[in-house]
């Protein structure tokens, strides 16, 4: 009895679940400057990330330390008569001068691979994104952007042409609001998640945007308050 009642719960929790509506985010959205992420403080994020990866760099100073140090009890042992003092002695005057050097050496690696590093172009449609006119129904979104470019995707997992012909898109429902994936050409990723507030005035969109010039996504946020109600 109690077995049946269970089953009887949960396959009435999997109807509401069922028929919950998708967030439906039509309207005209203006972007929120004040509670956006800019193209500086996402060029910030970006630098900060290659330098983070770049740090690595220096750890070839330690590996030199260690040859020099084992350089020195290598001829410790080959020594013999009075090599105990001499041997401690190469040693760590080896082992210094070879840290020393080597740190010096990482340093200046490290400064010039972040004097080098490549001027990425800002993430796409981020100077196109300032205004927002979105249509969408059950099986389908469209995005207008700025008035030159426009987004169309259907809810169906199937990746296709879109944006003028300059990416790929594939966009599904999910139970916070809607994600976005765009693939560029270069290699260049765009994930957008939507998610819109209770009362419907509100809507965040969390960004990933990935470039071959560093290996984590770089994560910002753009918000933006419907016009049109």
């Amino acid at each position: 009895m109690h077995t049946l009642t269970t089953i009887g719960l949960l396959l009435g929790m999997s109807a509401l679940q069922a028929a919950t509506p998708a967030a439906d985010f039509t309207g005209i959205w203006r972007l929120d400057d004040a509670q956006s992420d800019n193209a500086a403080a996402i060029e910030q994020r970006l630098r900060a990330e290659r330098t983070a990866e770049q740090a690595p760099v220096v750890q070839p100073a330690s590996a030199s330390s260690t040859a020099g140090s084992g350089s020195g009890q290598s001829q410790h042992s080959r020594g013999g008569h009075g090599g105990g003092r001499g041997g401690m002695g190469g040693g760590g005057m080896g082992g210094g001068h070879g840290g020393h050097g080597g740190g010096d050496h990482g340093n200046k690696s490290a400064s010039s691979d972040a004097g080098t590093a490549p001027n990425d172009p800002p993430p796409p449609l981020l100077d196109k994104d300032s205004l927002l006119n979105v249509q969408q129904d059950a099986k389908s979104l469209q995005v207008s952007l700025g008035n030159t470019d426009r987004l169309d995707a259907r809810f169906d997992g199937v990746a296709r042409q879109s944006l003028n012909g300059n990416a790929v898109v594939q966009t599904r429902l999910t139970p916070e609001g809607m994600q976005i994936s765009m693939q560029f050409d270069g290699g260049t990723r765009l994930q957008q998640d939507w998610t819109k507030s209770a009362d419907g005035h509100h809507l965040l969109v969390t960004e990933r945007w990935s470039i071959s010039s560093v290996q984590q996504p770089i994560v910002f946020k753009r918000s933006y308050d419907r016009l049109d109600l």
